[in-house]
């Protein structure tokens, strides 16, 4: 029988993400700071500023570990292999590897994923579509888009590479 990983004090994982982002320009908050009284003692929002001045990216240290940029966000527990997943997804998401990906209708919010891919490829993100929304329990939103269609926003770090996938109706199967 394996042994159950042990939580982490997720504030206590400060120093280490900073030395990873040490080469972003980044900022530390606390409850504090204005805006921040969220945080309660022992808690941060590290802030890596996108230099293109889009979206930043949020890493918050609270119960868990939260990752936040724009519409999408994506929530870690405090145990060992999450933070290791955490600190990837960050990683690749900085360096170009993933995007993310917000689904709308028209002003309609709809879902927001992140896509292991450097390039988006509307084959690819429709099957991961399909997938999140399904494992979500939201197969009404794959019937919707299914009808009407939907956008799809691929956000990457370097807003250069940014483009918005168009579902037409039909597409989403």
């Amino acid at each position: 029988m394996a042994a159950k990983e042990s939580k982490l004090k997720p504030g206590s994982k400060l120093g280490e993400i900073l030395k990873t982002l040490q080469d972003y320009n980044i900022a530390t908050y606390t409850g504090e700071d204005d805006g921040y009284d969220y945080l309660r003692e022992g808690d941060y929002c590290i802030t890596v500023l996108n230099p293109s001045g889009d979206e930043d990216l949020y890493i918050d240290l609270e119960e868990g570990f939260t990752l936040t940029c724009g519409e999408w966000d994506a929530h870690y527990e405090p145990y060992p292999k999450d933070y290791r997943n955490m600190m990837e997804d960050i990683r690749r998401f900085l360096e170009g590897g993933m995007y993310l990906a917000v689904v709308s209708q028209g002003e309609d919010w709809i879902c927001s994923m992140s896509v292991n891919q450097k390039e988006p490829d509307k084959a690819f993100m429709l099957k991961q579509l399909r997938e999140f929304l399904h494992s979500a329990d939201c197969d009404v939103f794959i019937r919707e888009i299914g009808k009407r269609g939907a956008s799809v926003n691929c956000i990457f770090w370097n807003s250069e590479k940014c483009r918005t996938i168009r579902v037409r109706p039909g597409d989403l199967k």
